[in-house]
């Protein structure tokens, strides 16, 4: 783990792998996740020259909480990441919830940011009917109570204290409840211990992580419509936790965006080492087309 101090004082902490030299790609996790969710061979991302910069969000890991923080503001604090490491040009990835983030960055650096590619992204809450494309029973739960922030906070509370207690319980209850991506979350040892080491960094801060990035799901601050830069949407039809629907309309909405969908794939799908190796693929490939 890395650490850059923020402008205002505050921790971002972050990590990076694959090649060292080459081509830079932020990468932004999803809801309860952290900077160390990704397939477990990172030989993959330096097999393909690229660099992967993971970065943990305000409450989660070591970065500091951001009160009252929109999806908008995450592309400022990754711009003074991107100065911190001196990087020029580079592309962006997210899954999930880290979609809006990697949209985030692009609108905030459109000469800096070239691409991006993102897996199962949400789209914004508050508009289009997002909301009702949730799958997962406590997901729609969270729409329910989003406005009553006490009771949403003692919620989160309540369930990562019992997670805390027994990590690996927590994972088999999540592919219990999400059965298109158990295989995902237990097939692989190395896959589940990442996961289990992924949940726990995103819990590291009780549930200060996964409430912040709820209330920065509504109102983002932008519109899909306002990203100029290429993006590869990827996701799968089986997905338990949104409805396939969701990063579709993510696609449609998107100026620039080609959409893949992958058969039989759940929420947590890219991981797995095929996917993984085409969801990086298509950051090299549009790379390779940016340097012609």
């Amino acid at each position: 783990m890395e650490t850059v101090k923020l402008s205002d004082g505050r921790t971002l902490t972050y990590d990076t792998y694959g090649d060292p030299h080459g081509f830079p790609v932020i990468f932004s996790h999803g809801f309860a996740d952290s900077r160390l969710i990704r397939n477990p061979d990172d030989n993959i991302a330096k097999s393909l020259g690229l660099w992967m910069i993971a970065a943990d969000q305000p409450g989660v890991g070591g970065s500091t909480p951001k009160k009252d923080r929109r999806m908008v503001d995450w592309g400022p604090d990754m711009e003074q990441l991107a100065d911190h490491l001196d990087l020029g040009k580079f592309a962006v990835a997210g899954h999930s919830g880290g979609g809006p983030h990697a949209l985030s960055i692009a609108l905030h650096m459109p000469e800096r940011v070239t691409h991006g590619v993102l897996a199962s992204p949400a789209g914004p809450f508050d508009e289009d009917g997002f909301a009702k494309m949730l799958v997962m029973k406590d997901l729609k739960l969270v729409v329910k109570l989003h406005h009553f922030h006490n009771v949403l906070k003692w919620a989160y509370k309540m369930d990562i204290k019992k997670a805390k207690k027994d990590i690996g319980s927590y994972v088999e209850n999540i592919a219990e409840g999400d059965p298109s991506d158990a295989d995902t979350f237990l097939s692989n040892p190395a896959q589940r211990e990442m996961f289990e080491a992924s949940f726990t960094t995103g819990m590291e801060q009780g549930s200060e992580g996964v409430y912040e990035m709820t209330l920065a799901l509504w109102h983002w601050g932008f519109e899909l419509e306002d990203i100029t830069q290429h993006f590869d949407v990827f996701y799968g039809d089986a997905d338990d936790i949104i409805s396939p629907e969701m990063p579709k309309r993510v696609a449609d909405r998107l100026p620039n965006s080609t959409a893949t969908i992958w058969k039989g794939a759940g929420h947590y799908g890219f991981i797995d080492t095929d996917r993984w190796s085409q969801f990086l693929g298509a950051l090299k490939h549009q790379a390779n087309r940016t340097a012609i």
